[in-house]
C-alpha cells in the first residue's frame, strides 16, 4: 500500500499541514527538528511527492529549466554538473534543453518550459538568428510570471536577473598577459559578434593593445563561434599573418589552435603562445596544459540557483543584475619571450 503524507503526519505527531509545507519546500515557521523528523520519516517510507498533483493544485513543480545554446561546449557541460548539484540541494529537480546554438529552438523551449509550470528557468542565449527572434523570446518572457536567471549572455526583460561576468576585463586580462610575455604580433579568434560576449571580450583586446601602444590590425582577428573547428580554421588564417601568439576566445577554440599547430608540426609556446578564457577542466590536462581566463563557474552555477529561489520566494528584486570578475590563469602555453 502506498504511503501519504497522513501516514508520515501520524508517524511524527504533527499536522498534515505541516508534512506538506516541508517535503514540498514551501514557505513556513516549522522548527528545524520537526522538520528533520519529517525528512526522516519520508526516507524511512521512500515518500516522493506528486509533483504531478502538486502542479495541478499550485499551477508550478519543484522542478527547474535549464536552457543552452551547446552542451557539447565542455563550459556548458561543466556548468550543467554545478547547477543540478546545487538544485538537488533545496530539492529540486532540474530538466536540460540545448538548442544547438540556434534562436528559434530557443524560442521554441522558452515556451515550452512556460507551459509546463517550471518553477523557474535559468536560460544561456543563443547565437543564430538571434536577430530574428530575438522580439519574440522577449515577449514570450516578458509576458510570463516564471522567474527566469539569465547567465552568461544577458537579456533585458522585467523578470529576468542577470548574471554575468566582466567580460572585457578576460579579454584584457588575456591580451595584457601576452604582451607582458614579450609577444608582438598578436591574433585573437572571437567568438560569434553578434553576441555582446563575444564583442567585450574584443574590446578588453583592443584596449590591452592600446595601453601598450601596439596598433590594432584587423587582419589579426578572425571571427569564430566558440567550436573547436573554428580554432583550427582561424588558425590557419593567423599563421598566415605570421602571428606568434593567439588569445582565443574560449577553452573550445584554444583546444583547436593547438590541433592546428599540431598538425602543423610546430610547438607550442616555442612557436606560438596561446591563451584561452573560461578555464575547463580540460585545460589543466592538455600539454602543455593551457593559459586560460578563469570564469568562476561553481559561484555563477550557485549564484544562479539561489537567485531564482529567491525570485520563486518573492525575496528578490527583479530585473537585478550581479557582475563576477575573471582572473588570469598561468599555465604552459605562454612563456616569456
Amino acid at each position: 500500500m502506498s504511503v501519504t503524507i497522513r501516514d508520515i503526519a501520524k508517524k511524527c505527531n504533527c499536522s498534515i499541514t505541516a508534512v506538506s509545507l516541508v517535503l514540498n519546500n514551501r514557505p513556513n515557521r516549522i522548527s528545524e527538528p520537526v522538520k528533520q523528523r519529517i525528512r526522516e520519516a519520508a526516507k524511512e517510507f521512500n515518500y516522493h511527492p506528486n509533483q504531478i498533483a502538486l502542479s495541478l493544485v499550485t499551477r508550478k513543480t519543484n522542478v527547474i529549466g535549464l536552457i543552452l545554446p551547446d552542451i557539447s561546449n565542455a563550459f556548458f557541460s561543466e556548468f550543467v554538473k554545478e547547477v543540478e548539484s546545487e538544485c538537488s540541494k533545496h530539492g529540486y529537480t532540474l530538466i536540460l534543453a540545448s538548442t544547438n546554438e540556434s534562436a528559434a529552438s530557443e524560442l521554441e523551449v522558452v515556451r515550452t518550459f512556460i507551459s509546463r509550470a517550471l518553477a523557474g528557468i535559468i536560460l544561456i542565449r543563443s547565437s543564430i538568428g538571434l536577430e530574428e527572434f530575438q522580439d519574440l523570446i522577449f515577449t514570450a518572457i516578458s509576458t510570463c510570471d516564471t522567474p527566469f536567471i539569465c547567465v552568461d549572455r544577458s537579456f533585458k526583460s522585467g523578470n529576468i536577473k542577470n548574471i554575468i561576468i566582466d567580460q572585457k576585463q578576460g579579454g584584457y586580462l588575456a591580451t595584457k598577459h601576452l604582451i607582458s610575455c614579450g609577444y608582438k604580433n598578436i591574433g585573437m579568434i572571437t567568438g560569434p559578434l553578434k553576441l555582446a560576449t563575444a564583442m567585450m571580450r574584443l574590446d578588453g583586446y583592443k584596449q590591452a593593445l592600446e595601453e601598450a601602444h601596439i596598433p590594432f590590425n584587423e587582419s589579426l582577428i578572425y571571427e569564430g563561434d566558440f567550436s573547436n573547428e573554428s580554432g583550427e580554421l582561424g588558425t590557419a588564417k593567423l599563421m598566415e599573418a605570421n602571428v606568434d601568439a593567439i588569445f582565443a576566445s574560449n577553452d573550445m577554440m584554444a583546444f583547436g589552435v593547438y590541433k592546428a599547430i599540431h598538425q602543423l608540426g610546430l610547438s607550442i609556446p616555442d612557436r606560438l603562445g596561446v591563451i584561452g578564457f573560461d578555464d575547463i577542466q580540460f585545460a589543466s590536462i592538455v600539454s602543455p596544459s593551457l593559459t586560460t581566463i578563469h570564469q568562476p563557474m561553481q559561484e555563477i552555477a550557485n549564484e544562479a540557483v539561489n537567485s531564482l529561489l529567491d525570485m520563486i520566494k518573492g525575496s528578490s528584486p527583479l530585473g537585478h543584475t550581479k557582475m563576477f570578475e575573471p582572473s588570469l590563469i598561468i599555465r604552459g602555453s605562454t612563456k616569456k619571450q
